[in-house]
């Protein structure tokens, strides 16, 4: 059992993070799940019934209790790519938004990793919203997970949730299981600012400019919400496919954030 003390040392919260296992934890997941995204009570969602397969075939899911309450989950399972790389998929983790900011995202995080090391997996991989700048910073920064593969419109315009009627573009992290965390001290310098969907030139590193709080700009106008995810498409699509991999997202002003890319070794 994970703490979130144990994952953030300075926090004296008593949330713990578990493999769920009964029935009626899978149902307040799938719960949690529909709360967190913004699902409506017919919207399609994660299930139980797949919850307990997975946990019962080599699959993860852990949740987050404060006390009797669940305030986060997540779940994967494995996966193999078409070189052969075997790795544990990690299809979602949500936090309850009242719960954010307490480190219960990370603790989830170091709980799927503890419980896949388990079973001699040492690789995880999961794909996120570029857009969502705030997640890319989390994963990136705070995890250390390299975003090594782009995928536009990886699921069709979305039909349900905060995103519908928008493209599906997804980076791709990869988190190397074995490493230790980063310090935050060891963290990169904030690069200069970046005009959003914009590319710039650091040293040896590419970098790209975006809303630091994406659900603001989201909220101000669909129309340039929707032009920009195009633009942020293009300049992250041919980044990696010139044989970049992001490794950084970090805030540099009130408004933006600057995703680092670098050369993927």
């Amino acid at each position: 059992m994970l703490t979130v003390s144990d994952a953030m040392p300075s926090n004296p919260s008593a949330v713990q993070v578990r493999p769920l296992s009964e029935p009626a934890e899978m149902r307040a997941a799938v719960e949690l799940y529909r709360e967190v995204f913004g699902l409506g009570a017919t919207d399609p969602a994660v299930s139980p019934r797949l919850l307990i397969s997975l946990i019962h075939n080599g699959g993860s899911v852990v949740g987050a209790f404060d006390g009797a309450e669940m305030v986060g989950f997540a779940y994967g399972f494995g996966g193999v790519d078409p070189s052969g790389a075997v790795y544990h998929y990690s299809q979602m983790a949500a936090v309850r938004a009242d719960q954010q900011g307490r480190g219960v995202g990370r603790a989830l995080k170091l709980g799927q990793r503890a419980h896949v090391l388990t079973t001699g997996v040492t690789a995880m991989r999961w794909a996120f919203d570029p857009v969502r700048t705030r997640n890319a910073h989390f994963n990136l920064d705070v995890l250390g997970a390299v975003a090594r593969w782009f995928e536009p419109n990886l699921m069709g315009v979305e039909e349900v949730g905060r995103d519908r009627g928008m493209r599906t573009d997804r980076l791709i992290a990869e988190w190397d299981l074995t490493a230790e965390i980063p310090a935050r001290a060891a963290r990169p310098a904030p690069p200069p600012r970046v005009g959003w969907g914009e590319r710039a030139r650091d040293g040896e590193a590419e970098l790209v400019g975006l809303p630091s709080d994406w659900e603001a700009f989201l909220a101000a106008g669909r129309d340039a919400a929707v032009a920009l995810r195009e633009r942020v498409a293009d300049a992250m699509g041919a980044l990696v496919a010139d044989g970049y991999a992001a490794v950084s997202c970090q805030v540099v002003d009130r408004d933006t954030a600057v995703y680092r890319f670098v050369r993927d070794a």
